[in-house]
């Protein structure tokens, strides 16, 4: 059998590798080709030193001119490769009918999950540079507060997990965008979820003080730690030095302590007692993130402080005072970073290793409720009080673009000489819209209420409470929904309680949905 010449073997190894095979192959061509050049070869076969060193000279110089070819097509080509690995993110995320109360992405860079006050879930693929929406999933009967993807080891993840204002915990299908189960509790708002590192379990932050268990496999609530003297607002799972599960569960409240509850056989060898205070802070903690190594937390305070806990000696050091509640934490291992959101609206980046800011970022109002790193830590993205998620490259640094939604916002008080005007902003545009587009909102639209009966817009998912109710809305149903609440008047529903205790402008609110709800009002728009 004919073999191939060294030349041909040397360009098929290789260009795989490198990229750019026709310019690498042209290269390795004629670096090989020239050493198996007869004329050369037969040079050094002449007794003549001269021509000896002449032909090795020649060689020589063959050699580093192909050295230097073959480099700068390696260099080429491992940029492109590079660039290529960091392709561009969506600059936002839009979907959402309401505020974005949280933010996740797969670690690949190919998916996201967003959860809001509109009731929904998104899930994101960020391939689009306009991000695509893979699918919305509604389950929850309130807004929802936190989403995290289940680890299974391989790409995509199969599984996400969601907490909401209405006390429930929920398990999605990714894959077909459904909900799997929806394990409801007391109406305690659950705040934060976790999960842990094999993707077996998930934790929950309660209001009810409590921290709570789930095998979501199983799909059932496994246990509830008990303990704290108030809100519990988030919870982590801890990790030995290698980044595996201990067997220790964090939780963080408003009552200031950090507390350590074992979930498994391996928190014995932790030295760490069942449901012991390992830190009281003063300051209620409003979020907790475990530092890559597992021997420490980091945490942030409603007084603004961000403080490093190292979990064996209980020793803790500031990173630094922000004066303002912090809300948000994220840590990329890849660039090292830590992002710090606080409720003014800052972003902060810090050095992971030295605790010194490097960047700082203002440009929209309200407070940073969630933060997401992108997989090489260069991009971040944040969520808060607009209806979509936005991206802020930080290295090389790029600001925020202008808000997409006029300040104030839609549910934030703007100049008007109506009073019902005034009061369908602070009571009813966060949930809900005048024209026949509900735009994902989380109630439906008003259009065309007066005369309606409860319960009977199609396309909205309503409570069974509301549909059994056979109110039809008027002046009369509006305005008790205003006097007693909607616990009264609406019993089990999913509507929050709104009451308005003048009766002035309680009957400016209703006389203004009356004519701006009315068909002939939007014709007329």
């Amino acid at each position: 059998m004919r073999k191939s010449s060294p030349s041909k073997r040397f360009a098929q190894k290789w260009p795989p590798v490198l990229g750019g095979k026709k310019r690498f192959n042209k290269a390795s061509k004629q670096f090989c080709e020239f050493i198996e050049n007869r004329t050369a070869i037969e040079a050094v076969k002449f007794s003549n030193i001269r021509k000896t060193i002449t032909a090795l000279v020649i060689m020589l110089g063959a050699v580093i001119a192909s050295e230097l070819v073959i480099g700068k097509v390696f260099s080429q080509n491992y940029m492109q490769i590079a660039f290529a690995n960091q392709a561009v993110l969506p600059e936002k995320l839009k979907g959402h009918g309401g505020p974005v109360k949280s933010i996740e992405l797969d670690g690949e860079d190919r998916l996201a999950l967003s959860s809001s006050f509109d009731y929904s879930i998104i899930l994101w693929d960020l391939s689009n540079k306009k991000g695509k929406i893979k699918h919305r999933m509604l389950g929850h009967n309130a807004g929802v507060n936190d989403v995290a993807f289940v680890p299974n080891g391989k790409h995509p993840p199969k599984k996400a997990v969601s907490v909401s204002d209405d006390g429930s915990f929920a398990i999605w299908d990714l894959k077909a965008g459904q909900l799997s189960k929806l394990i409801e509790d007391t109406g305690d708002k659950v705040l934060d979820v976790t999960v842990s590192q094999n993707g077996k379990f998930a934790a929950t932050a309660r209001w009810d003080g409590s921290a709570r268990l789930f095998d979501i496999e199983q799909q059932k609530q496994v246990n509830i730690f008990k303990g704290h003297r108030g809100n519990v607002n988030s919870v982590i799972f801890g990790k030995d030095n290698q980044g595996r599960d201990n067997g220790l569960l964090f939780s963080a409240s408003y009552d200031g302590d950090i507390r350590a509850w074992h979930f498994a056989k391996d928190a014995t060898k932790t030295n760490i007692q069942h449901g012991s205070i390992i830190h009281s802070n003063g300051w209620g903690i409003n979020v907790i993130h475990l530092m890559p190594g597992g021997d420490e937390i980091l945490y942030g305070s409603l007084n603004g402080d961000v403080t490093l806990l190292n979990i064996k000696t209980r020793e803790t050091k500031i990173v630094g005072n922000f004066k303002h509640p912090i809300l948000s934490l994220a840590i990329n291992k890849n660039s090292g970073w830590l992002a710090i959101g606080s409720s003014d609206g800052f972003i902060r980046i810090f050095n992971l290793a030295t605790f010194k800011q490097i960047e700082q970022y203002k440009n929209f109002i309200g407070p940073v409720w969630g933060l997401a790193f992108s997989k090489n830590g260069k991009t971040l993205y944040r969520s808060g009080l607009d209806d979509f998620v936005s991206r802020w490259q930080v290295s090389p640094k790029e600001g925020f673009k202008i808000s997409d939604n006029l300040q104030p916002r839609r549910f934030q008080i703007k100049r008007s000489t109506d009073p019902g005007e005034i009061e369908f902003q602070r009571k009813c545009s966060v949930c809900h819209t005048l024209e026949p587009d509900d735009k994902n909102r989380a109630g439906p639209t008003l259009y065309n209420l007066f005369g309606r009966e409860a319960g009977t817009l199609e396309g909205y998912k309503y409570s069974k409470a509301l549909i059994a109710s056979k109110l039809i809305w008027n002046e009369e149903t509006i305005g008790r929904l205003f006097d007693e609440g909607p616990d009264i008047v609406t019993p089990g529903s999913k509507m929050p309680i709104q009451r308005l205790k003048s009766i002035d402008r309680r009957d400016a609110l209703i006389k203004f949905l009356k004519k701006a709800t009315a068909p002939q009002t939007q014709e007329k728009n």
